[in-house]
């Protein structure tokens, strides 16, 4: 009886062992998963992330006085207000890089200030192009939703104005991908992203021919 309570007692040890280890490694599976996925946009070789996910806060101040009535695909230039870091910690965006800003329309018709482009240490985070799109649909939807009121500034509505040196706060509703090209072209001292119509223009082109 003895012998068979000694059993007993070593069976339930080893299984109360054999769960407790069986927990600790799930615990370490999920901290590696975490860590795993804090650094999946982090390229260990040049110290700088790949990409800017969605959810990412970039505050920018305003270069210059921003007064739009109509869409003309304009580029206007601002500085990232503060340092913003990413999932694992590190610096993603130092306050000073530049930024693009432009003024879209939204889905209601508004015109709305969004963000375009942000540079890190010469490499331009972009919206990179969907090969895989349907290529009649237009991507006509924001980069960042604006986080906060403007001080003096109306930053959507029927016309866009927003005061030099204010800061305009986006959360990033759609990827930054590092290395996208930047195609726009420099007209009487000013940029301008005109080949969002130009892409707009050819899609309809090819459209028509398939009717």
């Amino acid at each position: 009886m003895c012998i068979s309570f000694n059993y007993r007692l070593a069976s339930r040890l080893a299984l109360g062992a054999m769960v407790i280890a069986t927990s600790l490694c799930s615990a370490q599976d999920r901290d590696r998963d975490r860590d795993g996925d804090r650094d999946r946009d982090w390229d260990q070789n040049r110290g700088i992330y790949t990409r800017l996910e969605p959810g990412t806060v970039i505050p920018v101040r305003t270069n210059d006085s921003i007064d739009v009535e109509h869409r003309d695909n304009r580029v206007y230039y601002g500085t990232v207000d503060q340092d913003v870091r990413g999932a694992n910690g590190r610096i993603a965006i130092p306050r000073g890089a530049n930024a693009e800003l432009m003024v879209r329309v939204a889905p209601d018709n508004d015109l709305i200030l969004d963000l375009e482009s942000v540079v890190v240490n010469g490499q331009r985070y972009a919206i990179r192009a969907d090969p895989n799109r349907v290529e009649s649909q237009r991507d006509n939807s924001l980069v960042g939703a604006i986080v906060g009121a403007i001080d003096g500034g109306q930053a959507r509505g029927r016309a866009v104005r927003v005061p030099r040196d204010s800061v305009v706060t986006f959360r990033l509703d759609r990827p930054l991908d590092m290395g996208v090209v930047d195609r726009g072209v420099t007209r009487d001292g000013n940029h301008y992203h005109d080949w969002y119509d130009r892409d707009d223009r050819d899609r309809d082109n090819r459209d028509r021919d398939r009717q």
